[in-house]
This record gives C-alpha cells, structure tokens and sequence, in this order.
C-alpha cells in the first residue's frame, strides 16, 4: 500500500514537473517570446435605427410569442397587416436614409474624438443635432405604432393582445411602448 501511494506522488510530481517545467523561468520565457500586441480602444457603432425604435417584425415569431396560429383566417389577417407594417416601416427608412446615415456618422465622430482626446465638452451639441435630425422620423414611426396598436386591439382577443404587447415591450428596450 505504501509503495502504490509512494508511486502515484512520484508520478504526480513528473507529471507537474514535465508540464510546468522548473518553477516560473520556463513561463517567463515563453511569455516572453509572445509579441505584445497594443490594446486599441473600441470601434464606435452607433445603432440609430435602435435608438429611434425602428422594428421590423418577424411575423412567425411574433405570432408564436402572440398565441395566434397562421393557419387560421385571424393568423392570416395578422400576417397581413405585420406585412403591411414592416413594408412601410423599411420605406420610412428607406426615404430617410440620408439623414439616419448623417446621425449616424456624427454621433460615431464625436465618440471617436472623446476616446481619442477624452473631451467630451461638445456632448450637448451633439445631442441637440442628433434629436433634432431624429425628431420627425421619431413622430412619424409613433403614428405607425399607434396605428399597428389599434388595429391589433381590433383583431386580437384580449388576452392575445396582452401577450402581444408584453412581446413588444421585449422588442422596444430603449423605449417601451406606452400602453392606451
């Protein structure tokens, strides 16, 4: 018996030894055989379209989060006017690429300039441009929400109307939807 644990500590300690070789030299030099490479700081990105709450529904997902089955003439109706909501959301950001795209690049320059330089004194001005560049896109995805809300209230049964708003209010994390 005392040979078997006499032979597993022997082992053991080839084993460690094999592994990590005499103390910490042997890591110290393969430490530093490694390049350092230089920490750069993180790219900016700026999601606009998230933070003006831009959503585009995924239908079946919505549906199933929604209770409500696609087979069915509610689920077709549904699907319908989600369709007809993504369509003219995508449209509403497409006719306002240019200014999203503007924001866009404006907010990512100026968090650039405060990683590079650590100034942040011209934040106000930024976000003053950048709410009211975004405000009237802002006030008419509002009228399509509301609109998208309506009609749901209209179609859905109170308790599939329920489960959908509490899925929209997954989606909408920056600005959660205001119940009616």
């Amino acid at each position: 018996m005392k040979n078997l644990i006499l032979f597993i500590l022997l082992f053991c300690a080839f084993t460690t030894q094999a592994q990590y070789g005499y103390g910490n030299n042997n890591g110290r030099q393969r430490q530093s055989q490694m390049p350092q490479t230089e920490q750069k700081a993180p790219e900016p990105n700026f999601n606009v379209e998230r933070y003006i709450g831009i959503v585009v529904y995924e239908i079946e997902k919505a549906a199933k989060k929604s209770s409500i089955k696609l087979s069915s003439k509610e689920g077709q109706e549904f699907e319908k006017v989600l369709t007809k909501y993504n369509k003219d959301i995508k449209d509403i950001t497409r006719i306002n690429t240019f200014v999203l795209r503007s924001t866009k690049d404006l907010v990512e320059n100026y968090q650039k300039k405060v990683i590079s330089t650590g100034d942040n004194s011209s934040q106000k001005k930024v976000m003053t441009t950048m709410n009211e560049n975004l405000k009237p896109i802002s006030i008419i995805l509002k009228e399509e929400d509301l609109k998208l809300d309506k009609t749901m209230k209209n179609l859905l049964s109170e308790k599939q109307y329920k489960k959908w708003i509490k899925y929209n209010r997954k989606i909408y994390k920056v600005f959660p939807k205001d119940e009616e």
